[in-house]
């Protein structure tokens, strides 16, 4: 009897050991209620794909430029800079006609008073015109007297011409000087108006189909300006027409300047004084 009861106050520990007083079994349950139970999240808090909205699905995705739009942007740019250069110039049109850089302002009074300056030399210009036109008026007779004694010299208006120091340095080809060899006629008009009127005659040529071609000079308030005949050239053998490089002709001044130096040097030296450069001839001979 004494071992069956030691068994089973054996039994009786162990299960005591195992089984816990209720007071510390509320305690245990107390402290799991306190602690802060694990969440779980949401449906809220969990994180959802954005879907994209309609705006965004219909803006077309960004490509790459292929080579040919990258070509087309480089030919954009230089057009761009090209256009840009342009602009510039049409803004800086001064500088154009003012090399040196000068302040606006002062380019501006400059230019001002030149104009001025030009304007009292036209007037000085047609006021001697008015001059020349009442002398001419009375020596008409005497030309045309002389102009009948020259006739019989040959070559008597082109050697003036060779030997002006300035007409001269204008004759940069022997076809001009072929062609000035029939110049057999010069003759000056000065008309009521003011205008002068240069008459060249020419004997029979292998260059032109004219007997004559003249050249007129008009002065009124807005300055200079000039007219010509057509020179009809034969053969095509036009001399004014020069390749790149070239020297101009001396008959290029006949129809595409106005420079009043060779007006000023056939009016008032050449016609009215002849015999000054062709007897400079006779003199450079002997």
């Amino acid at each position: 009897m004494s071992k069956k009861n030691n068994k089973n106050d054996t039994v009786n520990s162990k299960v005591v050991k195992k089984s816990q007083p209720p007071q510390q079994q509320q305690q245990q349950q107390q402290k799991k209620q306190q602690q802060p139970a694990k969440q779980q999240p949401t449906k809220q808090q969990q994180p959802t794909k954005q879907q994209p909205t309609k705006q965004q699905q219909q803006q077309p995705a960004k490509q790459q430029p292929t080579k040919q739009q990258a070509q087309q942007t480089t030919k954009l740019t230089t057009k761009e800079k090209t256009i840009k250069k342009v602009e510039e110039k049409e803004e800086n049109v001064e500088t154009t006609n003012n090399p040196m850089g000068i302040e606006k302002e002062l380019f501006e009074e400059i230019s001002t008073l030149q104009v001025e300056i030009e304007n009292i030399g036209n007037k000085e210009m047609k006021q001697k015109l008015k001059l020349d036109l009442e002398r001419d008026t009375q020596l008409s007779p005497l030309y045309a007297e002389r102009e009948a004694i020259l006739k019989n010299i040959p070559e008597f208006w082109s050697t003036c011409i060779f030997k002006h120091p300035i007409l001269s340095a204008l004759i940069t080809d022997s076809k001009d000087i072929s062609f000035l060899k029939h110049l057999n006629g010069f003759n000056v008009e000065m008309k009521e108006n003011g205008n002068v009127k240069f008459t060249f005659t020419f004997t029979n040529n292998s260059f032109i189909k004219n007997k004559q071609i003249w050249k007129e000079y008009v002065f009124d308030t807005d300055g200079v300006s000039t007219s010509c005949s057509p020179i009809q050239w034969k053969n095509g053998n036009d001399i004014t027409k020069k390749k790149e490089g070239e020297d101009p002709s001396f008959f290029s001044w006949f129809s595409d300047q106005d420079d009043l130096e060779i007006f000023d040097i056939f009016k008032h030296e050449i016609w009215m004084f002849p015999m000054d450069f062709y007897s400079k001839k006779v003199e450079d001979d002997e």
